[in-house]
């Protein structure tokens, strides 16, 4: 209640907030880092289609347990498996397999030999494109974002030892849906005064622009867009509303002893992205809970008489 840190301060309700097990006065999504899971999986994607280790028609054969390496990784699907997909169905699948699979040639392209430090830097460089190798440009505190630094079979799902706020992961979402202009993200458009004359326009400042071909971008949203109207169950909000919404789910876990941390990042119109959204629930134990989240935002924006008729339910069954 900020009125009660208003023209002072309210003492024994301060002490209450800092000492509360919930940390109200931590603003999680500028101050709140998590692993992004498989929502990093789209940046894998473009990084090995720029490096040439692989195409839009590449297929991969998906076995359940990529044992290249050791210890094996596995698939979440395991010990079933997802067999034969391309790039755009794997995102959709968010098959781990596929995405091991192109860690592991990035990490062998010059000589053939594994080379982890090889893979790992080749999956920072993209990341940096996109934003993670700094802060949002948001007019608040926020943490340092953190691009994994070992195990380029793991970055490669955005697992490894990646770290990222919410607002790192929406100015990435933001390039992907406008095809590579990585703005800074900023609270203020323009101030006007007491006349409604403007006295500030913000320009918002590009970041960085990546210049891939259309063919790339295609192969990536296309993917996403099928998380949504594919993988995504068909009675969910979010394939229910006025709106066709293109996007990414991710499921990190922090600790064997709590639920996985939920992630979703996405963005409207498919065809012509108009607003990204990015969902990201501390300990939420599915990503469907922050499919659910996001489509609550869609629905509210683009047709608000839906939620007339919504039941919150939660969504725990959504693989990533």
């Amino acid at each position: 209640d900020n009125n009660r840190l208003a023209n002072g301060i309210d003492s024994e309700y301060y002490a209450s907030l800092n000492t509360d097990l919930s940390s109200p006065m931590l603003n999680r999504a500028t101050q709140s880092r998590t692993a992004p899971g498989s929502t990093f999986k789209p940046i894998s994607s473009t990084a090995v289609l720029e490096e040439g280790v692989a195409t839009a028609s590449t297929y991969v054969k998906c076995t359940g347990i990529f044992d290249k390496i050791s210890p094996a990784a596995k698939c979440w699907i395991y010990p079933s498996a997802h067999g034969t997909i391309g790039i755009s169905k794997a995102i959709e699948e968010s098959c781990n397999y596929f995405f091991y699979e192109l860690g592991y040639r990035m990490a062998t392209k010059d000589t053939g030999t594994y080379s982890d430090i090889t893979g790992v830097e080749r999956l920072q460089k993209y990341a940096g494109m996109f934003g993670f190798d700094s802060t949002s440009g948001i007019e608040l505190p926020e943490s340092k974002p953190q691009i994994s630094d070992a195990d380029s079979i793991r970055t490669a799902i955005g697992q490894g030892t990646n770290n990222f706020t919410a607002t790192q992961l929406a100015r990435y979402v933001t390039t992907l849906a406008n095809s590579g202009t990585c703005y800074d993200l900023s609270l203020v458009s323009e101030i006007k005064d007491i006349d409604g004359n403007v006295v500030y326009k913000n320009e918002h400042k590009v970041q960085n622009q990546l210049d891939f071909p259309v063919e790339q971008w295609n192969v990536v949203r296309q993917g996403m867009r099928q998380v949504v109207s594919v993988h995504t169950s068909s009675s969910a909000l979010i394939n229910q509303i006025n709106v066709a919404v293109a996007g990414k789910t991710g499921t990190a876990q922090q600790s064997e002893a709590r639920p996985n941390h939920a992630l979703f990042v996405s963005f409207a119109p498919y065809e012509n992205p108009e607003v990204t959204v990015t969902s990201v629930i501390p300990f939420g134990y599915s990503s469907g809970n922050a499919v659910e989240l996001s489509g609550l935002v869609y629905a509210y924006l683009y047709d608000p008489d839906v939620l007339e008729n919504t039941t919150i339910t939660g969504n725990n069954a959504l693989s990533d």
